[in-house]
């Protein structure tokens, strides 16, 4: 338990720190959120703040979601590091591709999340607009909306090492995932439509690779299934 605290500590205090100094840079973190919308070239757009509060308020936001971002490299290896001593040298082995997947897959999702969902997001939004009005959303709601997809698409990546852990937890199996296929290309299908412009590529290009996560945690799952 003493252990615990202090790999909860370092945590912590490592984002409060990231926090801090993306605070400070929170107009740099900005200007590359707005950039889609930028790319776009709207001439009835921008941004605005309506509460006294907001100008800190986008601020915080920036330095909480940025800190998460760039933190969770650390936190899969504060774990890795936490779980390391205890398990068989098997067993590391599987840990360490755990880790590096974990954080590359993260990180990819994120990339992902903010070069294709976000722009083509935004885009489909600002078609909806009429040329007589002006564009002025909220800038605290654009940055949490922007976070949000980002993170979210972080997440989702995420998929192949959840199946993994639940399969090492006997919780699923790869027959369980494999029953699952056809209702999981149904909510792929649904979160494209949903995260995307209403036009078929767009949408297959959102949940095309949902599914091939999806098919790799089925084969992940087998290969490590517990016998």
């Amino acid at each position: 338990l003493e252990e615990l605290r202090w790999v909860l500590l370092r945590i912590i205090v490592l984002n409060l720190i990231l926090m801090c100094v993306s605070f400070i840079y929170s107009n740099e973190i900005q200007y590359l959120l707005v950039s889609p919308i930028n790319n776009l070239q709207l001439n009835n757009f921008y941004l605005q703040d309506i509460k006294i509060t907001s100008p800190f308020m986008a601020k915080v936001i920036i330095s909480l979601f940025s800190s998460i971002i760039i933190s969770f490299p650390y936190i899969i290896f504060e774990i890795y590091r936490f779980i390391y001593p205890a398990i068989s040298n098997v067993s590391k082995i599987f840990l360490f591709f755990l880790f590096i997947s974990s954080n590359f897959l993260f990180l990819f999702g994120c990339f992902f999340g903010y070069t294709y969902l976000l722009p083509v997001s935004i885009s489909f939004f600002v078609k909806l607009i009429d040329q007589n009005v002006t564009f002025a959303p909220e800038r605290v709601g654009y940055i949490f909306y922007s976070f949000w997809l980002i993170v979210v698409s972080g997440f989702i990546y995420q998929l192949p090492i959840i199946s993994l852990i639940l399969t090492k937890l006997k919780i699923i199996n790869y027959e369980f995932l494999k029953q699952m296929r056809p209702y999981s290309i149904i909510i792929f299908l649904v979160l494209g439509a949903l995260l995307s412009p209403p036009d078929p590529l767009s949408q297959l290009l959102i949940a095309l690779p949902l599914y091939i996560l999806y098919e790799l945690s089925i084969i992940i799952s087998y290969f490590f299934r517990v016998k």
